[in-house]
C-alpha cells in the first residue's frame, strides 16, 4: 500500500477529462523546451509558448478560449512577469498562473502578492529549476 499510494504520488496528471491549454511564457528557449516537456508529461497536451510578456498577450489575445494556466516567469527584457499580470488582470484572466524565477525566494512572495493584489489565481511561485513534482502540485490545484 504505502509503495503504491507513492508511486501514485509521484505520477501524478492532469486527470480531469477536460484538455487543459497552457501559455508558458519565458524568456529562456531552453526553459521553454523543458517546462513544455514536463507539462506533457503531466498530461498537459495544448501548450503555447511565448518569449516574452509582448508575445504572451498577443497569443492570449488572439485565441479563441483563453488559456486555463499561463506559466510565466518574472524577469524578461521588454515586457515582464509583473507587467504581464496587470495585463491579464486588465483583461479578467480567471485561470491558473504559476509564476517562476531563478531569482531569490524574496521576488517570487513579491510576486505572488502582486499577483493576489490584482485578484489572479496564483497556484504556485516555482524557482528554477522547475521539478516535476512542484509542477505537478500547481497543476493539482487548477481544478480546485
Amino acid at each position: 500500500m504505502g509503495k503504491e499510494g507513492k508511486m501514485n504520488a509521484d505520477k501524478t496528471t492532469v486527470q480531469s477529462g477536460k484538455s487543459i491549454q497552457a501559455l508558458l511564457v519565458d524568456d529562456d528557449k531552453f526553459m521553454l523546451e523543458f517546462v513544455s516537456d514536463l507539462l506533457r508529461e503531466l498530461g498537459v497536451k495544448d501548450i503555447t509558448t511565448a518569449i516574452d510578456g509582448v508575445q504572451a498577450i498577443a497569443a492570449y489575445d488572439l485565441a479563441s478560449q483563453k488559456p486555463d494556466l499561463i506559466l510565466c516567469d518574472l524577469h524578461m527584457p521588454g515586457q515582464d512577469g509583473f507587467q504581464l499580470m496587470a495585463i491579464l488582470a486588465e483583461r479578467g484572466y480567471a485561470g491558473g498562473v504559476v509564476l517562476i524565477s531563478g531569482q531569490e525566494a524574496r521576488t517570487l512572495k513579491s510576486a505572488s502578492l502582486m499577483g493576489q493584489f490584482h485578484e489572479l489565481n496564483v497556484l504556485a511561485t516555482l524557482e528554477k529549476p522547475i521539478d516535476k513534482k512542484s509542477l505537478a502540485g500547481a497543476l493539482a490545484k487548477l481544478g480546485k
